[in-house]
């Protein structure tokens, strides 16, 4: 491979990705090139930058013209009597505000979903459903440190002490919490692996885990790993169904 056909490529890469059009593979290797390729980092969160400006530009200039049409035609000739330029700024009015509606003159298909938002409106802390602390317990067990530590918001304590449980006492549940513990200290790849291994062992958190995987993969941006997860949820069980619909609708 010649120099200007990797270059290429890594272009194609990041088109791609902005499009939300990566394939499995090239998520694989677009993940590497952000791991070891410092130019194409640094090229990545230039565009990303620049998107987020061009968003706001177009939706501020977009916003401003619609507010000139509709002060001209305020001022002009009433509406049953609209001679042909005035109809024609009501037009173009018109046409502003629902493109506007329809995604500000298509860039937001292009930049994708607001993946920060959509994972901020729909995370909420799990509770702990499966260990009851009570303050008359008086033998310490490293199973109630790690719950209290989870219930406390002390995420890291609770990763930690889950953590010191012996294998042969480990509960089924347990992946799952660690996998929340990581998730709430924004580690979304370490959360993912957890989810997986709870699904894996067919535990009673199965719904749960395919819920967070979809909130793990918007963490990441990644809207095909989201959406799989989101189907496996509806097509499986009843946990948050409506919200994992509305979301598969957010997503296409």
């Amino acid at each position: 491979m010649t120099i200007n056909s990797f270059i290429m490529d890594k272009q194609l890469l990041l088109y791609n990705y902005f499009s939300n059009q990566l394939t499995a593979e090239q998520e694989r290797l677009f993940d590497e090139l952000l791991k070891t390729d410092m130019d194409f980092k640094k090229q990545f969160n230039f565009e990303k930058d620049l998107k987020m400006v061009i968003r706001n530009k177009e939706t501020s200039d977009l916003k401003s013209k619609l507010v000139g049409f509709e002060k001209d035609i305020s001022k002009d000739t009433p509406v049953r009597t609209l001679p042909k330029t005035n109809y024609r700024k009501w037009a173009m009015a018109a046409s502003v505000a629902l493109l506007i509606g329809l995604g500000w003159l298509g860039y937001n298909n292009f930049a994708g979903p607001d993946y920060g938002n959509l994972y901020d409106e729909n995370f909420q802390q799990y509770p702990n459903t499966v260990y009851t602390i009570t303050r008359s317990e008086s033998q310490a067990s490293m199973e109630r440190d790690a719950f209290t530590a989870y219930e406390l918001g002390k995420y890291q304590d609770a990763i930690d002490n889950f953590n010191k449980i012996d294998t042969a006492d480990e509960r089924e549940y347990l992946d799952f919490y660690i996998g929340l513990s990581h998730l709430n200290l924004g580690q979304a790849s370490e959360a993912k692996s957890f989810f997986e291994k709870t699904i894996a062992s067919n535990s009673e958190f199965s719904a749960e885990a395919h819920w967070y995987l979809a909130l793990s993969a918007l963490k990441q941006e990644r809207r095909e790993d989201a959406k799989n997860h989101l189907q496996a949820l509806v097509s499986k069980y009843d946990y948050n169904k409506e919200k994992a619909l509305e979301l598969i609708k957010e997503l296409e």
